[in-house]
């Protein structure tokens, strides 16, 4: 139970950091070698341990920056887990099922469950097994089980993509020696064939240096990246990775740095092409000096954030917080890295980065003088900064950011929500268009056609010591006139809890049927379900809850049924979707 324990911790961690960022104290002196600004790839490994032995880094420090009881029309409740299907009764190909929803279309993200319209593929609850189940009609049977032995990973995360089943997860090994083993671990990644989901077959693994960060699919290829700390529980000096058997040291010139760099530690990017038939797993990897917060994939570009500060003249309001983005350029499964940036502040989490048209645009928050102040930049393709909105909402923390075409719609958030619209049609000068006040914060922005916005985020209330959060808040806003946004209506489920308040994930698109879904949990009920919703003029329309007896994590849809992922056992529940 050891290494899942510190996988809990690292997976605590990363969550912190993507809240309020990374610190490091102290920045690196300056190296001569590498002042011209431009990426410089290695060589040999004496010029990375050169550069290494510059930066002033003690390492990573995080630090902290009611139900309705309504039953669905014919819902069956709990699935049984031992029913019985035949094979008349497995879900045709054509079904209509949901998929993850993702921030770019065509760029997949790993959850921790996927369906495929016949099987929904999960992460046990109770371990870290891979459960595959056969469901037809709101009944399920298991189909077959991928054990955590049988992987020798702890699962964290899977793709479906076509006939491939892609998990991700945590390698722990003992390293050193005899006298002093070490356990240490890497990031890994299993690939099974599913073409058959009830005999699912390994066809190859590959692992990476680094805890994980984030993993994408795009154009048949696997992106995986990981922040790999040098010294962390053994010593290396570079990077390793492999193939099945393999795992051995980036060559040097797989190895690249920006001038300057703030941490000992490597953003590392892995590419693995997912249908690589049977036999050895095709991949490549490279790195660069940095660490990895967030990231973001145009399918063309992946940008990596590292959020940095130094503490010079911090008493006094000065200290330079700062978040350091590098570009790499990917295409079928090449990766280079090209330029680096940086702006100040920390970026909240991947919605706040995005790119349109050869420009990078980013929202942070930086604390200025013992308040938070907000900024927007835009970034040209050399990741130079050529326009920004600096400064606004003072004393309130960006919660949400949603980029749409030429204009960013932000949330901020101190006692009230406020929704900013700022127009991004001139990348030189942006400018803050509108804004509009409501109670609670959203936390993720969604397009509702072309003249409105839904927010999906936290109610709050003021109690007698202050203002709490106290629930689920739902709020559909009228961005027709970006200079005067309003509130078209709002819904609160007061002692609720949902995954998609910090995790864009567990939230279910029906864009065939006009209906989103969400999962929650009643913590004063210790209950939980699945909240059905639509847009239904300037309203907003719950067509039903489902209820059951545990939380939620995650819900899908296959055909006229809706699943749901229970919060602690191996189970799924069903219910008939309300029309």
């Amino acid at each position: 139970m050891m290494k899942k324990r510190i996988a809990a911790g690292i997976a605590f961690a990363v969550c912190a950091a993507v809240v309020i960022g990374i610190l490091v104290f102290g920045f690196p002196k300056g190296n001569d070698e590498f002042s011209d600004g431009e990426l410089k790839v290695f060589d040999d490994y004496g010029q990375i341990e050169k550069v290494l032995s510059e930066i002033e880094d003690d390492g990573p420090m995080y630090y902290a920056s009611g139900s309705s009881g309504i039953q669905a029309p014919g819902g069956n409740g709990p699935v049984a887990e031992d029913a019985e299907l035949s094979d008349s009764g497995v879900a045709a190909k054509d079904a209509q099922s949901s998929d993850t929803y993702v921030q770019v279309d065509g760029v997949d993200e790993a959850d921790i469950i996927k369906t495929d319209g016949e099987y929904i593929y999960y992460t046990s609850r109770l371990g870290y097994d891979i459960i595959i189940a056969r469901v037809k009609d709101g009944k399920a049977a298991d189909a077959a089980t991928i054990t955590e032995e049988e992987m020798g990973i702890t699962a964290e995360d899977m793709f479906l993509t076509g006939d491939r089943l892609v998990i991700v997860g945590y390698e722990f090994r003992e390293s050193g020696n005899q006298y002093a083993p070490i356990e240490t671990m890497n990031t890994a990644v299993c690939v099974y064939d599913v073409s058959d989901p009830e005999a699912p077959e390994l066809t190859g693994k590959y692992r990476q240096s680094g805890n994980y960060v984030s993993a994408r699919i795009t154009d048949g290829y696997l992106y995986l990246i990981t922040t790999d700390y040098v010294d962390s529980g053994e010593r290396r000096v570079v990077p390793s990775a492999g193939v099945d058997g393999d795992y051995e040291k980036l060559a040097a010139d797989h190895i690249c740095c920006f001038p300057n760099p703030a941490r000992r530690a490597y953003a590392v990017i892995g590419s693995v092409k997912v249908d690589s038939g049977k036999g050895s797993l095709k991949a490549d990897t490279r790195a660069v000096l940095g660490a990895s917060d967030d990231v973001y994939c145009s399918g063309s570009s992946i940008y990596i954030s590292d959020y940095s500060v130094n503490f010079a003249g911090f008493d006094t309001g000065g200290a330079d917080q700062r978040t350091h983005i590098v570009k790499a350029e990917i295409s079928k499964g090449k990766i280079r890295f090209t330029k680096e940036g940086s702006v100040r502040g920390y970026v909240l989490n991947q919605f706040a980065m995005d790119e349109e048209d050869g420009c990078f645009r980013v929202a942070t928050t930086a604390h200025v003088k013992g308040k938070d102040v907000n900024y927007l930049y835009v970034l040209n393709d050399d990741m130079e900064v050529v326009g920004k909105v600096k400064g606004f909402a003072a004393g309130e923390q960006i919660k949400a950011v949603r980029f749409l075409g030429d204009t960013a719609y932000v949330i901020t958030y101190e006692q009230t929500d406020p929704l900013f619209v700022i127009d991004l049609s001139d990348p030189e000068n942006p400018e803050m268009l509108g804004s509009v006040k409501i109670t609670g914060f959203s936390s993720l922005l969604l397009p509702e056609g072309d003249d409105k916005i839904i927010g999906i985020g936290t109610s709050t209330s003021e109690e007698e010591f202050g203002e709490v959060e106290d629930g689920v808040k739902i709020a559909l806003f009228d961005i027709s006139d970006p200079k005067n946004p309003k509130v078209l209506d709002s819904v609160t489920y007061r002692d609720y809890s949902s995954d998609v308040q910090y995790n864009h994930r567990a939230l279910t698109v029906n864009k065939k049927d006009g209906w989103y879904a969400i999962p929650y949990s009643n913590w004063e009920k210790e209950t939980g379900g699945v909240i059905q919703f639509r847009v239904s003029g300037n309203k907003l329309e719950e067509m039903s809850e489902y209820d059951c007896e545990q939380g939620i994590d995650r819900c899908l849809f296959i055909d006229d049924y809706i699943y749901g992922l229970g919060s602690y056992e191996d189970k799924l529940f069903s219910w008939k979707i309300a029309q």
